[in-house]
């Protein structure tokens, strides 16, 4: 089972349902975040059935009055859809012009429904608020470690040289972070997604979420089980935690990584590539590997952290993916990596902090090192 759909969330299969067959993929988008609201507006009023059909006596054993309980989900919904909403317009302005390759056919990873959304909304408290910070922390203080202790020293010749700096690589980067945080410690640095939710979601923290705290959002007001305190569910998440200075965030690559970097061009030409839960959402984990030794020069850097749970959505035209072993694909990176440092670490993946029930990961963090071995099959090769 996948990381997602392990604590409910994870909606990116595409049952090509009769109601969604042969709609544009933007529209596929912006009725995902129809069929959220509507969702939203159910799960609601069924909490307001809920608590006004008990009886007298029970109500009386109340801590939180009925019609105040529903007010403030009520409230926290609106939120989340005025947020969610914004990221429709930008998605409405983006299939205007028609400007994105990839939304004029099938994306290999197109959500549905409203977990899918739900799913969103937390990768936005997971990446872009302070609620988020000790569950990146975990994974970026490794994967950022990495990347200075094997590229510090070549950054800072470049510095005082005035060469260009050392060229860092982070497919899957999802909602933007750790993009944002390589991009800060002035490496040249490059990214791509291949979930348009995701994409969408980083595109607007570029274009309207600069300034810290912009947005505020009540992600877990639908989350009524497993709470500690009454209003757990309804408290509110400012969205950015940190200033964006404009232009210094540059736009995502849109696609998936095997097939963007599957070029000739892109031979050698990374000093480092850094993936965060990212590995195991590939169709084929063996061609991932062999585009990461492809793009990566030799003597360049692989940090990996995340966990092996294959959660991708397959396109039946590339048949189904495998699940490999960490024994297994350790072999597979081998080949053209010197592994360097391997470690089992608990994390989370865009959790409720304040849930009483919480799924934990055991990830693999590896730090390795490309070799000479050829990458066949790819870019020509």
């Amino acid at each position: 089972s996948s990381k997602l759909a392990q604590i409910g969330l994870h909606s990116f299969h595409l049952d090509v349902e009769a109601r969604w067959q042969g709609m544009d993929p933007a529209n596929v988008l912006l009725e995902t975040i129809r069929t959220y609201a509507e969702h939203s507006h159910r799960e609601v009023h069924r909490v307001h059935r809920n608590l006004t059909g008990l009886s007298d006596d029970d109500q009386a054993s109340l801590t939180w009055k009925a019609e105040d309980q529903f007010q403030k989900m009520k409230e926290a919904v609106g939120a989340n859809l005025e947020f969610l909403g914004s990221i429709g317009n930008l998605i409405r302005e983006v299939q205007a012009s028609g400007s994105l390759p990839g939304l004029d056919g099938k994306p290999s990873c197109m959500p549905q429904g409203s977990k899918a959304m739900q799913n969103l909304l937390q990768m936005f408290v997971r990446e872009w608020s302070s609620d988020g910070l000790e569950e990146r922390r975990v994974c970026f203080d490794k994967l950022l470690g990495s990347l200075d202790s094997h590229l510090q020293p070549q950054l800072d010749q470049a510095k005082v040289s005035g060469a260009p700096p050392p060229k860092v690589l982070c497919p899957g980067v999802q909602l933007g972070r750790l993009f944002f945080e390589v991009l800060a410690r002035g490496y040249a640095t490059e990214a791509c997604e291949s979930s348009p939710l995701f994409f969408f979601g980083g595109e607007f923290v570029r274009k309207h979420c600069t300034q810290h705290g912009a947005r505020r959002i009540q992600p877990f007001v639908l989350q009524t089980c497993n709470r500690f305190r009454a209003e757990d569910h309804i408290r509110v998440v400012a969205i950015p935690d940190v200033d964006i200075a404009e232009g210094t965030l540059p736009p995502v690559r849109f696609g998936d990584f095997v097939r963007l970097y599957d070029t000739a061009n892109a031979r050698g030409s990374y000093d480092a590539m850094l993936t965060a839960f990212a590995l195991d959402t590939s169709s084929n984990i063996f061609r991932y590997v062999r585009t990461a030794a492809h793009v990566i020069r030799p003597g360049g850097l692989w940090a990996n952290f995340g966990p092996l749970s294959y959660d991708a959505d397959h396109d039946e035209a590339h048949g189904n993916g495998v699940e490999l072993s960490w024994e297994e694909l350790r072999y597979a990176v081998s080949h053209f990596f010197d592994i360097q440092d391997q470690a089992f670490v608990s994390a989370f993946y865009a959790s409720n902090a304040e849930s009483m029930m919480q799924i934990q990961y055991s990830c693999i963090f590896f730090k390795a090192v490309r070799n000479n071995k050829p990458s066949p099959g790819i870019g020509g090769t």
